[in-house]
């Protein structure tokens, strides 16, 4: 489930990213049902060139998701170290 913009936690809607998620697969497409994927690796991969909020410092993760098809997919999302929410997941060239 996505965390609110509007919390009350004192900071101006427009300082905040547009939604957050709990875990990075949450803001795949659901018609690839990424909650049924396993988790198969992740890795920090320093710190995101362009914070969402321009504030503080963010980091860029990867993960490696095994699909019921049989096939990985790597996906990369950015994580909030203050909240521990995920931002921005989106499929990944390359590999780890």
């Amino acid at each position: 489930m996505a965390k609110s913009d509007d919390d009350d936690n004192g900071t101006d809607i427009g300082d905040e990213p547009h939604e957050l998620w709990d875990e990075p697969w949450e803001g795949l497409p659901p018609d690839e049902a990424p909650w049924e994927w396993d988790e198969v690796e992740r890795e920090k991969n320093g710190k995101t060139k362009n914070p969402p909020n321009r504030k503080g410092v963010w980091y860029r993760w990867y993960f490696i998701y095994h699909k019921p098809t049989c096939t990985n997919i790597k996906i990369s999302a950015d994580c909030d170290p203050r909240t521990g929410g995920w931002f921005n997941p989106h499929p990944s060239s390359g590999s780890m």
